[in-house]
């Protein structure tokens, strides 16, 4: 059930006309968004989050992560849609499990984050 509802949502996103579609900084807004909800739970991953990262010590800051020589928006993808937790690493980041058009909007205000 669950895979049938991510391809209706998938083929109904390839439906949606070009005009129809997010501007770079509208997916920029909704990445910040996103990352201020989701992901501050453990990362520092805006300066106006209602509330600090819950564990101690936090998993890298945002703007640490934009800096970085080898982040671009494929390493971010990657990054983002795969399990980094398991025996071996109890502590790492888990699957968020974010929709594609998510992770693109996150990837987009993490790039936005560099200076």
């Amino acid at each position: 059930m669950r895979t049938a509802l991510i391809l209706l949502l998938a083929f109904w996103g390839s439906l949606v006309p070009a005009w129809a579609q997010p501007n770079a900084q509208e997916e920029v807004q909704k990445g910040h968004l996103l990352a201020a909800t989701i992901c501050a739970i453990c990362h520092v991953a805006a300066p106006d989050q209602t509330y600090p990262p819950t564990i101690k010590p936090p998993a890298p800051s945002f703007v640490s992560i934009a800096q970085r020589k080898d982040t671009n928006a494929d390493t971010l993808r990657v990054f983002m849609t795969k399990t980094h937790r398991g025996l071996d690493a109890p502590k790492g980041m888990p699957d968020p499990m974010l929709m594609d058009y998510q992770v693109e909007e996150i990837v987009a205000y993490i790039l936005s984050l560099r200076k």
